[in-house]
């Protein structure tokens, strides 16, 4: 004969997780330590750098983590087309919208105040290299921001009021 055995868990939800610190903190920490849990944002990071790149004639290689925090393996590499000079970067940005995402626009911005400084009013290689270099780490700081802000405490409450997500005592979602 087959038995049926019926077995009863308590959940818990987006207002027991307001109203309990302890069991929050447990939520939380199964959540960011979720291997599987990337930035959902991520792919849409990359594309906002590979269009904007592009759109400057730059080759562009890279390998970023999706982790809070930079680590020793996260870089990104951009090589320049240096006939490229301020005036032809300042016209090649001045309408450009990428795929509409606002790394492209931060970038676009950013770009172009660099261009405006005296700096780099007359690019020659030298200075284009640290135009570039600036590009660049500006690339790792979006990246690493937007990550900080997916993984922070308000991000994930956020994602639990949303999702409606539910969770046991032991911390994993129900």
């Amino acid at each position: 004969m087959v038995k049926t055995v019926k077995k009863e868990y308590q959940v818990y939800d987006y207002n027991d997780l307001k109203n309990n610190d302890e069991l929050f903190n447990k939520c939380y920490d199964n959540w960011l330590s979720n291997p599987d849990n990337i930035n959902y944002c991520s792919d849409e990071n990359i594309n906002s750098f590979t269009r904007f790149a592009e759109k400057l004639n730059m080759k562009w290689q890279y390998s970023l983590s999706n982790a809070e925090y930079p680590d020793r393996n996260c870089h990104i590499t951009l090589k320049p087309d240096y006939s490229l000079d301020n005036n032809d970067m300042k016209e090649i940005l001045k309408d450009y919208e990428g795929n509409g995402y606002y790394f492209c626009y931060a970038l676009k911005d950013f770009t172009l105040k660099l261009l405006n400084k005296g700096k780099y009013k007359a690019l020659c290689e030298w200075n284009t290299n640290d135009l570039v270099l600036e590009i660049k780490n500006k690339m790792l700081d979006l990246w690493f921001e937007d990550n900080q802000n997916y993984f922070s405490k308000e991000s994930f409450l956020q994602l639990v009021e949303c999702n409606e997500y539910e969770f046991y005592e032991n911390g994993d979602i129900a």
